[in-house]
């Protein structure tokens, strides 16, 4: 009899640690957590979107109208702008919420789980009693709706992404929450260890997926952005040079200003090569997530040499303006993308 119930301990044991392993709620709520600074994986690639629809409004307003419609139709640009970045705004509070919500439940959850644990390795309760499967339910339901809650965060981002296959995306994170709904029924009406460790493994072969499809996901959709800015610089770029030259030819050194567009060409061209290479592991269908978090930390790269590379954009239209060649502020302005590092922090 005592060597059943060392087997059964034993048994237990194995069980808790792969329930700790795999689901742990923090390998997820770092990249989520806004006390820690970060946005949702998905909220950094769709920081330069969002821009958009705040900088549309002052695009349009700049743009000549001809006629009573023409003005219309403007204002009808500007509204439906508006009310979709408030309606984004509006649906990430709520998401955000329920996280932080899912987050808290999940972490009681978790301690009231180590105490049940604590209890059966000193022999206070058996592994299979009421007490323990019960205590180990409820961590479980709490680490699939801290999941869920995730997911739904992602979602609502790469719905306002305006990013190429996003709807395939969104489809996948949908068909993700379905499952893991299923598993968290299944936990429901679950009343003995090894139906729960059916449950486990389901949510493990699910939640490993989602997170893959996530990071490669948000990876991308950031990627066509920063590609969106590339494309735009190589034009800019040109139109500064001949704003240069022309400087030049009026007498004035243009020495500094050379050197600051040799910088900004060089930056940019890093900012290329680390995109590529960020892209290639991203149509990988084989990377892993490992390779994927690799790959973010490219795009990330590429990301910091944007930034760089328009801080010093600012200088050379700042001199430039200087001169007298104020026409070129609205080339900058249209090109211009906020890309602070800090930004991609949660794709992690």
């Amino acid at each position: 009899m005592k060597k059943l119930v060392v087997v059964r301990y034993l048994a237990y044991i194995t069980f808790i640690l792969i329930i700790l392993s795999i689901l742990s709620g923090e390998a997820f709520a770092a990249k989520s957590s806004p006390e820690n600074g970060n946005r949702n994986q998905y909220a950094d690639e769709n920081t330069i979107d969002t821009e958009n629809y705040e900088n549309s409004s002052e695009k349009n307003r700049g743009t000549e109208s001809s006629g009573s419609e023409s003005v219309k139709e403007e204002e009808r640009i500007q509204t439906q702008d508006r009310d979709k970045y408030t309606a984004y705004k509006l649906e990430r509070k709520h998401t955000q919420e329920e996280l932080q919500l899912q987050k808290s439940e999940y972490r009681e959850a978790k301690g009231d789980f180590l105490k049940v644990r604590n209890k059966i390795q000193t022999g206070k309760i058996n592994p299979g009693s009421e007490e323990a499967i019960d205590a180990t339910k409820v961590y479980l339901n709490s680490s699939i709706s801290y999941m869920i809650a995730h997911l739904k965060n992602v979602k609502t981002n790469m719905q306002h992404s305006n990013g190429s296959g996003a709807e395939e995306k969104i489809a996948a994170i949908d068909e993700s929450i379905k499952r893991l709904e299923a598993e968290q029924a299944a936990v429901k009406d679950a009343s003995s260890q090894a139906e729960l460790i059916t449950s486990v493994s389901s949510v493990r072969g699910i939640w490993t997926n989602a997170q893959k499809a996530s990071l490669a996901g948000a990876g991308q959709i950031v990627s066509q952005k920063v590609g969106e800015f590339l494309e735009k610089s190589e034009n800019l770029s040109g139109g500064l040079e001949v704003q240069i030259q022309s400087l030049n030819e009026t007498g004035v050194n243009t020495a500094d200003l050379q050197t600051r567009l040799a910088s900004y060409n060089q930056y940019i061209k890093a900012a290329r090569e680390k995109k590529a290479t960020a892209d290639s592991i991203y149509e990988d269908d084989t990377a892993t997530q490992n390779d994927l978090k690799v790959a973010n930390n490219y795009l990330r790269e590429s990301l910091n040499n944007v930034n760089k590379a328009n801080q010093i954009l600012k200088v050379i239209f700042d001199e430039l303006k200087g001169h007298g060649f104020n026409e070129i502020g609205k080339v900058i302005t249209e090109n211009d993308i906020k890309t602070e590092l800090n930004n991609t922090k949660g794709t992690d």
